[in-house]
């Protein structure tokens, strides 16, 4: 006897390191979830693709259509000639992980950096930075304003938003450390 998917084989590839992939494949098409050790999830079929990382979600369809929600911005790892962050007028959102990134938020932009591992410059006048993921290690050379909620950040700033003052710090996660260069 037969099950209801007879057209479709499945494999899985399981728990590798804590990550886990599972794939379906019909004649022409391939599917995919995978959960990866930080948590993110992308699912995959028909040439579009679902994923949830950091609290926010991004839909891409095979036809341009480009959705996300909470704020943020994901990213496919397949792609290796990605941009890992989405920029608009000097600001930057970097959903993503052990990614190396060189920003510059002009004259008052604002950085959001939520993942793990990452390590990322900031140049020119930032606003705000925000960093919500864990382990990461940002450079600034001005802020106005800092806030940590991860864990285990290390967070750099060089000058305050006008000299002698230093910027206005926030620091409700654990383990987190915000100084000054010296």
């Amino acid at each position: 006897m037969r099950n209801q998917f007879r057209s479709k084989a499945f494999v899985v590839i399981a728990c590798v390191l804590g990550a886990m992939t599972a794939s379906a494949q019909e004649e022409d098409e391939a599917a995919s979830v995978k959960v990866g050790k930080d948590g993110s999830v992308r699912v995959r079929s028909q040439g579009n693709t679902v994923e949830t990382r950091g609290g926010s979600t991004r839909v891409r369809t095979g036809d341009g259509v480009n959705v996300q929600v909470g704020g943020a911005v994901a990213h496919d790892d397949d792609d290796d000639e990605r941009d890992t962050s989405s920029r608009s007028n000097g600001s930057l959102e970097l959903v993503d992980s052990d990614r190396t990134v060189t920003h510059d938020c002009g004259d008052g932009g604002k950085a959001e950096i939520v993942g793990s591992g990452n390590k990322v410059t900031l140049t020119g006048a930032c606003e705000h930075v925000e960093v919500t993921g864990s382990d990461n290690k940002v450079t600034v050379d001005i802020a106005r304003r800092i806030e940590a909620t991860g864990s285990g950040n290390s967070i750099t700033w060089k000058r305050g938003p006008e000299k002698g003052k230093k910027p206005r710090i926030s620091n409700t996660g654990s383990n987190n450390r915000i100084a000054q260069a010296r």
